[in-house]
């Protein structure tokens, strides 16, 4: 329920307060409208200064009345205004909004009501128990106002026969029983204190209500009844609503220089027709602005796109000359570039069979004389009435009638690069002016016109872009005259640049025979130092040449595995070593190669976990070098990863013909090292807690298998982790995918 929740109660501790809105030099004429009520909790006068009180005995009520013979929401109190005055009254209806009533019903001077306008001094008595007393007081000072607050006996002090207040009467007759339940409740909400006006009229024309709003700002309402604007055709329109079911009609009505929008509605139960009118003045302006903003940018647009169109100036600028015209509608326009005047870009309406050259003079002189204020940026706006122009201008403008002229700079990094000019004629076509006949009508009709504010803005605009287009002209002239000895430039570097790329690859395929010549010659040396460390070990007399042994045929092992990986990866780059595919079931293959890893976790008190779906689909692949992917990938893990860390090896089908192999463990790798982790050779700087050691081959040879394996490969690493992610292809014709 709208209203205030807590209504001013005035005790014998109040003290007078005026009316929303009024000052100490109004409070005579302050209307103060009083319900006086007398319940269990005694007698006490309530202000009423909201648009809406709820009554009854449940505690949420805006007014709580203290009886159990009184409904829980036993009535409700709203404010009305007059439509034929500025005044309001308070209207009284039994019941809630949803149109339930009081159980023991509402009294207003001894007769039962549904909804009542209360007028000043009616006795209302809510459901046979509560009884209160409506009063509406003017002419009351502060100080009158006080007494009455004080007074223990508020109505014996109102009967006086000195009562100096004067009342309010109601400014309808008649009880207002029969009204329907929307006429009834149509107040009770928003309209009172809406900005906007709300009118009522019934089908005879008649005003029946009106909201502060619509009193306020159309005062000559009442007077002008169905002549005024807003209430024009509204009978009319309203039987043609109740005839086509129509339920809304908008439209727009202008009045003293404003423009409404009137959203009508027709009230099929109470047959009236109910107006909310909005003021869109400012938005209609608004909207022409927009039109017009739209306008000049689509204008700007269309030479913007000349602009990237073509690098030729000539061709902009006449673009712009004619776009110039359509837009403000000047007879002539004239753009000269400097230091080339005698040649201007120019479009007339109509059009010039070739250009007068009276009027290139004529621009000319202009410019000449206005030079030093067109280079600070400024316009020149010059009429031919003009009484301070120096001759013999004034006499040439008289002479061409041309009525008036305004030049625009063309600046761009403080450089004057040419001017914009348009005039306004009114010129008799002849021979000399050598204008097209089938013109000379149109010709004669042009009128002068005056150049706004806006138009010489967009003007502005436009003459900056156009000194950008010839800025921009300029520099593709410059650089077209570069590109050729650039060309040149580039031919000889580009040779240049061949023949020490042919002499790279020379150098590349003499160290790739060098490195494959070298691993194969060590590797039979290596082979036989690994046979002789084991020969030794078999006879070893004490743990001292034990464990020298074992160092030898740990870093022989390093060596072989060294010389092993260079001639795997030579083979691989040089693209001599064809990797067989076959299919490979996961299921039954995967805990095979998975498995010893466990033993070494456990070693270094690591824990090896293998995330996976119940059933993978078989690989397109090769077993040897799929486990020693996988192999490097764990190892690698396993090497970088500290005691108790914990490594993650996930398998994820995707796309339906591909697998995700992702390895997990907590290290992280710095990110200006991480692109050169696949590089050969390459070790990331203190990162082995292990200090194992390595040769920086394992990743590359890593990276070149699964490309062979027609795979991808990829490293991420961040927040303390590091994963690589591998996707393979399946076998094809796999019912699981």
């Amino acid at each position: 329920m709208e209203g205030d929740r807590h209504p001013r109660v005035l005790s014998s501790r109040c003290r007078a307060v005026l009316g929303k809105g009024a000052t100490v030099s109004d409070e005579r004429q302050a209307v103060r409208h009083l319900l006086v009520l007398e319940d269990s909790e005694g007698r006490r006068p309530i202000l009423l200064e909201a648009a809406t009180y709820s009554i009854g005995r449940d505690p949420t009520n805006s007014i709580v009345l203290h009886s159990k013979m009184v409904s829980r929401q036993h009535a409700i109190l709203f404010r009305v205004t007059s439509p034929e005055t500025n005044s309001y009254l308070f209207r009284l209806i039994d019941g809630d909004l949803q149109g339930k009533r009081s159980t023991n019903g509402t009294v207003v001077n001894g007769q039962r009501i549904v909804a009542h306008d209360l007028r000043t001094g009616d006795m209302i008595v809510f459901g046979g128990d509560v009884r209160a007393r409506y009063l509406a007081l003017t002419n009351m000072t502060d100080t009158e106002f006080q007494d009455f607050c004080r007074s223990t006996d508020v109505l014996g002090f109102l009967s006086k026969s000195t009562n100096p207040f004067a009342t309010l009467v109601p400014l309808r007759e008649g009880n207002i029983e029969n009204f329907s339940e929307a006429a009834l409740v149509r107040l009770a909400s928003y309209p009172e204190l809406t900005p906007n006006p709300i009118l009522e009229v019934d089908l005879e024309g008649k005003v029946t209500y009106l909201n502060p709003a619509a009193v306020m700002q159309f005062r000559d309402l009442q007077q002008q009844k169905l002549a005024h604007p807003l209430l024009l055709g509204l009978p009319e329109l309203a039987r043609y609503m109740k005839q086509t079911q129509e339920k809304v009609h908008v439209r727009e009505v202008e009045y003293q220089g404003r423009i409404y929008e009137q959203s009508i509605h027709y009230i099929y139960e109470s047959e009236l027709i109910r107006s909310y009118v909005m003021d869109v003045t400012d938005r209609k302006r608004a909207e022409e602005q927009l039109r017009n903003q739209a306008r000049r940018e689509a204008i700007i647009n269309r030479i913007i796109q000349a602009m990237r169109t073509t690098m030729v100036a000539a061709e902009v600028l006449q673009i712009t000359a004619d776009l110039l015209l359509e837009a403000l509608g000047s007879t002539l326009c004239l753009i000269t570039q400097t230091p080339a005047p005698n040649s201007p870009t120019y479009a007339s309406r109509p059009q010039f069979a070739s250009l007068p050259k009276d009027l290139i003079a004529l621009n000319q002189q202009a410019i000449a004389l206005f030079e030093p204020t067109l280079r600070k940026g400024e316009q020149v706006v010059l009429a031919a009435d003009c009484t301070d122009l120096p001759e013999p201008l004034p006499r040439d403008l008289k002479t061409l009638n041309v009525n008036a002229l305004v030049i625009t700079p063309l600046i761009y990094l403080g450089q004057l690069l040419g001017q914009i000019t348009l005039l306004e004629c009114e010129w008799e076509p002849s021979e000399a002016t050598s204008v097209l006949a089938s013109d000379r009508s149109l010709w004669q009709q042009t009128l002068p016109k005056s150049w706004t504010p806006e138009d010489l803005s967009l003007l502005k605009t436009i003459a900056d872009q156009c000194a950008l287009a010839i800025h921009q002209a300029q520099l593709y002239q410059q650089v077209q005259e570069l590109n050729a000895d650039l060309e040149r430039q580039v031919r000889a570097r580009t040779a240049e640049l061949e023949q020490k790329m042919q002499e790279l690859e020379r150098l590349n395929a003499i160290k790739d025979d060098f490195l494959s010549t070298v691993s194969h010659e060590l590797r039979t040396p290596m082979a036989n130092m690994k046979m002789a460390i084991h020969m030794l070990k078999q006879f070893a007399t004490d743990d001292r040449q034990k464990r020298y042994l074992d160092i030898l045929a740990n870093e022989c092992n390093r060596e072989t595995e060294l010389i092993n990986d260079l001639l795997d990866l030579q083979r691989l780059e040089a693209g001599r070593s064809q990797i067989q595919q076959e299919v490979i079931d996961l299921d039954s293959w995967l805990p095979t190669v998975l498995e010893p890893f466990r033993n070494r976790m456990q070693q270094r008190q690591q824990s090896l976990e293998v995330l996976r779906p119940a059933t993978l689909p078989p690989l397109l692949s090769n077993r040897h070098a799929l486990a020693r992917i996988l192999a490097e990938l764990i190892n690698n893990a396993c090497k970088y990863s500290p005691a108790g860390a914990q490594i993650v090896v996930r398998f994820d089908p995707i796309g339906g013909d591909r697998l995700q192999i992702q390895v997990s463990n907590p290290s992280e790798i710095p990110s200006e090292e991480l692109p050169r982790i696949f590089e050969k050779f390459y070790r990331i700087p203190n990162a082995d807690p292990w200090q194992q050691g390595g040769t920086g081959l394992g990743l590359a040879l890593t990276q070149k298998l699964v490309e062979q394996l027609q795979g991808d490969i990829s490293a991420d690493s961040a927040a303390g982790m590091t994963t690589f992610t591998l996707t393979l292809p399946c076998a094809a014709g796999d019912p699981s995918t």
